[in-house]
């Protein structure tokens, strides 16, 4: 299982593309993507906005399913220094709030193809070495010295991901994309550098957690769930559900087979309502 965070579309598109995610419909606010049990969240800028999301999404899962998460956010970030080429990744090995001067010490990614680490600087607007640009932060030459990497939410994600998933699980990555000039990003050029990155990264997200055990639901369980009802027409958001029914039934009877409707049941289904009672009374099931 794993989520991966952006703040903006156009960070996160090329990862939809390749995951072949699909939207999931739920009641809450930030927009989450699903393929088989990887997520990714589009939050919006800022670190409450990444915050919040954060809390949104891990409300959807239970605490077994945090556990056994690899939560990640990746985005863009501006660099202070010129050695830093347009397009370098970093993985953040500290988080600085400015405004609350927190700092966050994520673990180390040990065996990444990317090696380089940094640290980052989270600050509550963009930020600029050039004077007076409205809408932006303008930092001087001394406060430029010490400084690596600059964004708007990697403080506000760590904080909220270290308060529901374990620390180990969590990592942040930052890509390059500006030198600070004042200057907004095109959405065309984010996209490309992030497919760039993603293309060396992807395998390495989707992969399951070293320390987590072979979780026996996505390999046994909902396999056969999936085949009992590849003949009909649910929602994406009812097998989501139907998912996590399993998961709650797998929880608490570990050696009880899964509960299934008559296979003769389906040709009864002749409606959306017919289909809605057969499904809602499977649900009931598994959570006796």
């Amino acid at each position: 299982m794993s989520a991966l965070f952006f703040a903006v579309l156009s960070e996160a598109k090329p990862w939809l593309t390749k995951l072949e995610a699909k939207p999931i419909s739920h009641s809450g606010k930030f927009r989450i993507f699903q393929k088989d049990n990887h997520y990714i969240i589009i939050s919006g800028t800022g670190k409450l906005s990444m915050a919040l999301a954060v809390s949104e999404f891990a409300h959807t899962l239970s605490k077994p399913e945090r556990n056994q998460m690899k939560v990640w956010n990746l985005g863009i970030a501006g660099s202070g220094r010129s050695e830093h080429k347009l397009g370098d990744f970093f993985w953040i090995n500290k988080i600085s709030d400015v405004s609350s001067s927190k700092d966050f010490y994520p673990d180390r990614i040990l065996n990444s193809n990317f090696k380089k680490e940094t640290n980052l600087k989270t600050f509550d607007r963009p930020v600029t070495k050039e004077k007076q640009r409205d809408r932006f932060i303008s930092l001087n030459s001394e406060e430029l010295e010490n400084l690596n990497l600059v964004d708007m939410e990697g403080s506000g994600f760590f904080e909220a991901t270290s308060l529901y998933f374990p620390l180990e699980n969590i990592a942040v990555g930052k890509l390059v994309s500006d030198h600070l000039e004042g200057k907004f990003c095109q959405a065309e050029d984010v996209e490309t550098m992030m497919a760039k990155t993603m293309e060396g990264l992807f395998e390495e997200w989707t992969k399951p957690l070293p320390w987590v055990n072979v979780d026996s639901i996505e390999t046994v369980d909902w396999p056969l769930v999936e085949s009992f009802i590849q003949n009909l027409r649910l929602t994406e958001t009812m097998r989501h559900d139907l998912k996590k029914s399993v998961r709650f039934f797998r929880l608490r009877h570990p050696q009880t087979q899964i509960p299934f409707p008559l296979e003769s049941d389906k040709i009864n289904l002749k409606s959306k309502t017919d289909l809605k009672n057969y499904f809602d009374q499977w649900r009931e099931t598994l959570h006796v």
